[in-house]
């Protein structure tokens, strides 16, 4: 961990811009909510910018709403890029944008693009770094920022589902608690809270339902072409992915998003399969291990028979 270079640089510098992957998920939003806190509450200047728009599920999050989607003209003295693992996943170009660079990120094929990088690939989330970081600073922090940095928690260990919740994470929760997060209502509010359009849209991909390799491989799909057809968002769809894999005998879960020029693989795995490994293989690609993610610059039939074939070696 480089704090200190990352507090030296804070104090000498007064113009941030915060950015994070696309399609923003609970850690990404969140993180950047602590992060401009942070920030603020030293008097430095700070916008946040992101290629695509919060998911209606995080708009709870206190200052989500100050998120921009338009790419600021201006200039900054440092970029902060929260939650990702490498500048192609921004979405956007960020040459000339600042000097200075400041990658913060739990994922394990994090290419330290950064002058500071803040990389733990051990930690569940990227809030649970800066958890960890207001805690090591004695760095006090009102009850909307424990409510974005359990957030971020919560949702990157699947709402404790996943094999990265471990002791200290449910420890740092309960402090998050203490610290003013509702954990009751954000739990309603991240997945017991759907828009009507965003069921239909739910149902209509659990439709695509289909099994492959002996039942060692669930599909779903989502042609983009749904969303006008239902007027739903893309961030709809968040978290179906996880679905993929609850089926009995499946090690591996595919969601598949495309149109007509290239499809999108969400993966999952059981546990087995090193899904992040397997996104490696695309261009871009990339993850944890048992959650990731590529694009596939293929027609969807094309680039589905490419990844089955991958996934027919990996699992012999």
């Amino acid at each position: 961990m480089r704090w200190d270079d990352f507090r030296s640089l804070v104090d000498a510098n007064h113009r941030f811009l915060i950015s994070s992957h696309m399609s923003l998920d609970g850690d990404s939003v969140g993180s950047q909510v602590a992060m401009r806190w942070y920030l603020t509450s030293l008097g430095k200047d700070v916008t946040i910018y992101n290629k695509d728009p919060v998911p209606a599920k995080f708009a709870f999050l206190t200052v989500h709403d100050t998120i921009l989607n338009d790419k600021p003209d201006s200039a900054f003295d440092v970029l902060i890029v929260l939650d990702c693992s490498n500048c192609s996943r921004l979405g956007w170009k960020v040459e000339a944008i600042a000097p200075v660079m400041v990658n913060i990120d739990h994922h394990r094929d994090n290419t330290g693009f950064g002058a500071v990088n803040i990389v733990d690939s051990n930690a569940a989330a990227t809030g649970a770094i800066l958890y960890r970081f207001f805690c090591d600073c004695s760095i006090d922090f009102p009850p909307y920022v424990a409510e974005a940095l359990y957030t971020a928690i919560m949702t990157d260990t699947g709402g404790f589902r996943f094999s990265n919740t471990t002791g200290a994470i449910l420890r740092y929760c309960s402090e998050l608690v203490e610290h003013g997060a509702d954990c009751s209502s954000i739990y309603e509010k991240v997945y017991a809270s759907h828009a009507p359009k965003a069921l239909l849209l739910q149902a209509r991909i659990w439709s695509t339902l289909r099994f492959h390799l002996d039942g060692k491989v669930c599909c779903m799909d989502m042609p983009l072409a749904v969303l006008d057809e239902l007027e739903a968002h893309y961030s709809d769809s968040e978290g179906m992915a996880d679905n993929t894999i609850i089926a009995e005998g499946v090690e591996v879960g595919m969601l598949i998003k495309y149109d007509e020029k290239e499809s999108h693989f969400s993966l999952r795995s059981k546990g087995k399969v090193d899904v992040g490994k397997i996104a490696q293989k695309i261009p871009g690609g990339g993850g944890h291990f048992s959650a990731a993610g590529c694009t596939i610059s293929r027609p969807y039939g094309e680039a589905f028979s490419f990844m089955i074939d991958i996934l027919r070696r990996e699992l012999g």
